[in-house]
């Protein structure tokens, strides 16, 4: 797959960190990403065009815009890239695997996948997945590694592009009462197939909207993790603002009933 990345300028800055959003069903990442660019005010300097999918344009304020775009911060060295649409999964391998050739080839520091998983507790941890030599980095954030767990689908695609590269790079998993409800509905034997579960969720978060709580985790991680002061007075507002995602992330992930997610459980 290629990608065509069309950008404006890139400081070279040794803070940069770039923020990513795992298409997943409370969508908590792409609302955490989605609320930062925002508040942060950060300048959109680019693009990615993926030239396989069908041509699908975001209008924003009038202005045609493609669904994938890079925006930066100057005053934090934030990069993140916004998702008007998600990227389907049977090809979010090799985008994750194109986006993190880029950001080496563009010196960024690090990259930070924000995501969601069904809790195992009370539903208020936030656990981080890096390289051996990250761990005790992450660990001084106050977050808690995953201990027992099996990465697969999007989130283990991620974890399989950064391992031995030059960039460092973390996956990070908000515990989701969404997720959590789900899971549970799954281990009670009331459902049982791919296509149920999403139908579910589909109904879960068409009423209730994305998972803001496990969002605003996300958000206190990656203040931790770049030393970025981020208010988190408006989220709720935002969340809103962005709930028609939910339709298109959720149409995306059930037309990929053959290539089935793996959530981490926690035991």
């Amino acid at each position: 797959m290629k990608l065509e990345f069309k950008i404006s300028a890139l400081p070279r800055d040794k803070r940069t960190s770039l923020l990513l959003a795992c298409p997943e069903p409370s969508l908590a990442g792409v609302i955490a990403v989605e609320y930062v660019i925002d508040l942060l005010n950060m300048e959109e300097i680019g693009a990615i065009r993926i030239p396989e999918l069908p041509p699908v344009v975001a209008v924003v304020n009038g202005a045609a815009k493609l669904p994938h775009r890079i925006f930066y911060n100057k005053d934090s060295g934030l990069l993140a890239i916004r998702q008007h649409m998600p990227v389907p999964p049977q090809i979010y391998a090799e985008f994750v695997g194109k986006v993190l050739d880029w950001a080496e080839e563009n010196k960024v520091r690090d990259v930070i996948c924000l995501s969601a998983t069904a809790a195992a507790g009370e539903g208020d941890v936030v656990y981080f997945v890096t390289e051996e030599h990250l761990v005790d980095r992450f660990k001084s954030y106050g977050l808690t590694p995953l201990k027992e767990a099996t990465v697969a689908g999007l989130e283990g695609a991620f974890l399989d592009a950064v391992l031995g590269r030059s960039i460092d790079g973390a996956l990070i998993l908000a515990e989701s009462k969404l997720l959590t409800a789900v899971k549970r509905l799954v281990e009670s034997g009331r459902v049982g197939s791919h296509r149920d579960v999403m139908l579910i969720l589909n109904d879960l978060v068409g009423r209730v909207g994305p998972d803001v709580a496990a969002a605003l985790k996300l958000i206190d991680a990656v203040s931790k993790i770049t030393g970025v002061p981020i208010d988190t007075s408006k989220m709720q507002e935002h969340a809103q603002k962005y709930a028609f995602l939910v339709e298109k992330n959720i149409e995306a992930l059930m037309q990929s009933g053959q290539q089935k997610r793996e959530i981490p459980l926690m035991i």
